[in-house]
């Protein structure tokens, strides 16, 4: 065999034991299965407004970075009428947007409306972020807490896990919830052809938007919506199960106006979480 067999041979090895992890890459096929991930996951828009920065002495390797808006924003689509005409239709959502990733861990997001965002960063073996879930002092009661984690253990069953990493909201009839979710796909995927992959795990990071719908007597919490953050394929060698979520006050509250943001070089530091 000769010197480009065996450095192929090398670069097959270190995919198949998982050296050094997948960068999460959207509209790529996945690492392990080749399943595309749909890109209209993230938010894009033609607003000059962006975030730049550089992540410094990061305590692994840096997969993706994300710019998570704090409030819903606006966000205009055009829909075709029977008629055959069209017209403006304004739906409010979280926007997640996508950040390209240099080799230097510098990255730049750019098409951003108007708002304050905060930053996600997903790492090798855990992810910073500088997520606020609601603006004021958590108030949900212990009865709350349980009807709340009861009802996102629920939700999905593709994902036989559920890891809240933070809660917090306010209490009583019509009051609204936020939770920070880790869901995990533990159990054997079934590929297309119809082989089992059991060494294989799903990821994916999500913000719970919960909302008490009760109208008398106990709360009764529903998930009123979900916006996801990361989708990951965890493969043979890569961190399995859940990783941590540290708080990182340097990725938090971000005013983005109408320029590029430059927050220079950011280290990443666990600091209390609000």
């Amino acid at each position: 065999m000769g010197p480009r067999g065996l450095v192929l041979l090398a670069a097959l090895g270190c995919a198949a034991t998982g050296l050094g992890a997948p960068k999460i890459n959207p509209g790529a096929p996945a690492p392990y299965t080749g399943t595309i991930q749909s890109t209209k996951l993230y938010t894009t828009s033609d607003a000059p407004a962006g975030i730049q920065g550089r992540l410094v002495e990061t305590p692994s390797e840096v997969l993706g970075v994300f710019a998570v808006s704090r409030e819903k924003l606006k966000v205009t689509q055009t829909t075709k009428l029977l008629e055959g005409g069209t017209r403006s239709e304004a739906k409010y959502r979280i926007a997640v947007h996508f950040a390209h990733l240099s080799p230097d861990q510098s990255f730049r997001v750019t098409g951003l409306l108007e708002g304050i965002y905060d930053l996600f960063v997903v790492l090798e073996h855990d992810f910073y972020t500088g997520i606020v879930l609601n603006r004021r002092a958590n108030a949900l009661t212990p009865v709350d807490q349980r009807v709340i984690r009861e009802k996102i253990e629920a939700s999905n069953p593709y994902f036989n896990e559920k890891h809240i990493a933070r809660l917090s909201g306010a209490t009583g009839r019509a009051a609204q919830a936020r939770a920070l979710v880790q869901e995990l796909r533990t159990r054997p995927i079934m590929l297309q052809s119809g082989r089992e992959r059991p060494d294989l795990q799903t990821r994916s990071i999500k913000l719970f938007l919960m909302e008490d719908v009760s109208v008398t007597g106990a709360p009764a919490w529903a998930v009123a919506e979900t916006r996801e953050i990361l989708r990951q394929e965890v493969g043979p060698g890569d961190t399995k199960g859940a990783i941590p979520e540290v708080f990182c006050k340097a990725l938090s509250g971000i005013l983005v106006i109408d320029t590029v943001e430059d927050l220079g070089d950011i280290r990443l530091r666990k600091d209390p979480a609000p």
